[in-house]
């Protein structure tokens, strides 16, 4: 099983999915000890996935890093033309760091990747990287692509979306599964919080595009599971919608909820009753943890295996932070 990996916005290293594959590969092999069979490959043994994590984080790095650099010039310049302002830049201007962390880096790649072009162009990197992981494992056809916050709106595009240009490199990835010569069957599909609901009526996403996209593949069965961390503001779920577009999907979707809190502050703020600053302290940590969270792991070792039963059985996990 290829497993392909598609990280979200302000990432910066191309190491984010190391934990998650770590963790994944524990769980396996902890499977098939379970099933006694040792190093011999029987029936009831599951093949260790081989991972790829994509990563185009670094495509449009020094033109946010010129954006900020002009702010902090303007900041510089202000009080260095008011003697009395003197070092108070950061409270003439406050949160700076928190503005090119978050609203920077975080709007910025979503509205970098919404530019026609530059949406191309990080997409077509994808993609270069996908067909040279496939053809470098020929033997396994079975595909799971895994993505996180922005990277589910790029995995949309490359295998669904009916609104791009004809030269798009979205074309030539699905190509990949049309080929003939080389079928790649997905066999599934795990987003984490994904704004795609959200992204439904600003792209007039239709879901069922993705039964479509089944019936041209009947030997395969899709599984798509959609991650959400309960403290994730970006996070939707998307059970309903799918149901409105698709009378009875031929593929198996399920929403899965992680049960947890973002942080301590978080907690603390709740405790005191302060619901929106409790958002704002906990939401990003959560949005952010889905790499590094020992549930997303159990569900995608879960999808690995096969094991359907326990995937539709248990749609909550808590996995409960008490702090």
């Amino acid at each position: 099983m290829l497993v392909f990996l598609i990280h979200g916005v302000a990432t910066q290293n191309a190491a984010y999915g190391d934990r998650f594959k770590k963790k994944v590969r524990e769980l396996i092999l902890e499977a098939n000890t379970n099933r006694n069979t040792g190093a011999e490959e029987t029936e009831d043994y599951i093949a260790m996935p081989i991972f790829y994590s994509s990563f185009w984080g670094h495509t449009f790095k020094s033109q946010t890093d010129q954006l900020f650099n002009w702010v902090r010039s303007d900041i510089k310049e202000i009080t260095n033309r008011h003697p009395d302002l003197k070092g108070k830049g950061d409270d003439i201007y406050r949160y700076q760091e928190l503005r090119e962390d978050f609203i920077g880096k975080f709007f910025g790649d979503f509205l970098t990747y919404m530019h026609t072009e530059k949406g191309a162009e990080i997409r077509k990197q994808i993609f270069d990287q996908f067909q040279a992981f496939v053809k470098q494992h020929p033997r396994n056809q079975q595909v799971v692509i895994v993505a996180h916050s922005l990277g589910t709106l790029i995995l949309w595009d490359l295998l669904f979306a009916q609104n791009l240009p004809p030269a798009d490199p979205a074309y030539e990835f699905r190509q990949l599964f049309h080929d003939e010569s080389y079928p790649l069957q997905l066999y599934g599909l795990v987003t984490m919080g994904s704004p795609l609901l959200f992204m439904k009526i600003k792209q007039d996403i239709d879901f069922s595009i993705v039964d479509d996209f089944y019936s041209r593949h009947p030997t395969s069965f899709l599984i798509w599971l959609n991650l959400i961390h309960a403290s994730d503001p970006i996070a939707y779920p998307l059970s309903a919608a799918i149901k409105h577009d698709c009378d009875q999907p031929l593929f198996l979707f399920m929403d899965q909820y992680i049960w947890q809190f973002g942080n301590l502050p978080e907690l603390s703020a709740l405790r005191l009753g302060q619901l929106a600053a409790a958002m704002a302290l906990g939401g990003m940590d959560a949005h952010n943890s889905y790499w590094g969270n020992d549930i997303t792991a159990q569900w995608v070792a879960l999808l690995l295996q096969g094991d359907v039963k326990t995937l539709c059985s248990q749609r909550i996990h808590t996995g409960w932070r008490s702090y």
